[in-house]
């Protein structure tokens, strides 16, 4: 019976002690990165004290700069081109972007990639590698190799669809159930068999999502993508704001605030008549 005591406090104070440690590699964690937050600020030479002021700077620039908004040079023939020349971007973009997704994806998932020696590292390579670069340098980039227009921004969008949809669209096929995929190799089917009948039917409502997420994601990088030259409303917003005509560039944004909005509705009942 001793025994068995003696046991037990040294298992309860085994555990305090445990417990003990826990709570102090806790706050130490705390207190480095606490330490870490503190360094960057200095580091970086951020002036926190202007930061209480900046409400106040804000609304005097809002009120006495950007209102009323200029929606009569918002809404004129030529915005209104570059209105449609953003969502025929973002359109493009996503269409031909999806296309090249769903092989790479395909290559890219490790239980049912074609060819784990071959496939598997060339899908890796092209999704690291579109993700790598974001979306406003590739834009620079092209611009430099095609000129300024929207052929630039519409390639820039389709690797941005590409980095975006390839990788989320991989991750549902990796998480799959593998009977059914097992099932019809059996048969001797192969792989664009065993992909079109056993990988999409589980996969395609999910990828469906995604693909609305990504034009809702799309349209709205394509409308800074002009800031570069690549077509779109950006070369608007740019022009108005070098030239501190900020109601001309209230007025921009507003209209880009609804279309972002009308987008968000679409996409919403684009999702809710797939459940």
């Amino acid at each position: 019976m001793m025994d068995e005591l003696v046991r037990f406090s040294d298992a309860k104070a085994g555990y305090w002690r445990f417990v003990r440690l826990r709570r102090l590699i806790r706050y130490v964690v705390v207190l480095l990165f606490a330490t870490y937050v503190y360094w960057t600020i200095w580091y970086l030479n951020i002036p926190v004290e202007r930061i209480w002021g900046m409400p106040g700077r804000v609304a005097t620039m809002i009120a006495g700069r950007m209102f009323p908004p200029d929606f009569e040079y918002a809404l004129t023939g030529t915005v209104f081109m570059s209105i449609l020349e953003t969502i025929e971007m973002s359109l493009l973009g996503t269409v031909f972007g999806v296309i090249i997704a769903v092989p790479v994806s395909w290559f890219a998932a490790w239980n049912v990639t074609p060819s784990r020696a071959v496939c598997y590292p060339l899908g890796r390579a092209v999704l690291v590698f579109s993700r790598a670069i974001p979306a406003i340098i590739w834009a620079m980039i092209l611009v430099v190799i095609l000129g300024f227009g929207p052929m630039a921004g519409t390639i820039t969008l389709i690797l941005l669809t590409l980095s975006f949809a390839g990788k989320l669209m991989s991750e549902q096929i990796e998480a799959i159930d593998m009977g059914p995929v097992e099932a019809i190799r059996a048969t001797g089917a192969g792989e664009i068999k065993i992909f079109f009948y056993a990988v999409l039917p589980q996969v395609k409502a999910a990828w469906i999502g995604i693909i609305i997420y990504s034009w809702d994601s799309t349209f709205r990088a394509s409308t800074i993508l002009g800031f570069v030259g690549a077509g779109g409303l950006g070369l608007y917003i740019r022009s108005t704001t070098q030239l501190l005509d900020y109601q001309r560039t209230t007025g921009i944004i507003l209209v880009v605030i609804a279309m972002v909005v009308a987008s968000e509705i679409l996409s919403h009942f684009a999702r809710q008549r797939i459940r």
